[in-house]
């Protein structure tokens, strides 16, 4: 997957998440994501559907996925949002109230004010 690097000048302006984040994240513009959703991280890969590319906020929030996929990896980062979902689920929220508390969604939004 290629993608493309953030510029210096926005680097700067994410100094919410490590610089080391900053720098590795790499945009790629996808065609479609699932329907509801304007990006995804995978890794150090944010993927973004066409047209929200320019969006700080939602570039913020998943530069914050970006740290936290590091930092716990990707078997911990799964595990962890997997439960976190379920959990939701099981405790009779609908998809979107279950997705919103998924505690690293938590984090990315209180981080990113978005």
């Amino acid at each position: 997957m290629v993608g493309r690097a953030l510029t210096a000048d926005a680097q700067v302006r994410y100094a919410h998440v490590d610089a080391i984040d900053a720098a590795r994240v790499r945009i790629v513009v996808v065609p479609w994501l699932q329907p509801g959703i304007a990006a995804m991280t995978l890794g150090r890969f944010v993927l973004v559907r066409g047209g929200n590319e320019q969006r700080v906020g939602l570039i913020a929030h998943e530069l914050v996925h970006v740290e936290q996929w590091r930092e716990l990896g990707i078997v911990k980062f799964l595990m962890r949002y997997v439960r976190d979902y379920l959990h939701g689920r099981r405790a009779g929220l609908d998809h979107w109230a279950a997705y919103r508390a998924i505690s690293l969604e938590a984090e990315a939004r209180l981080r990113s004010g978005s």
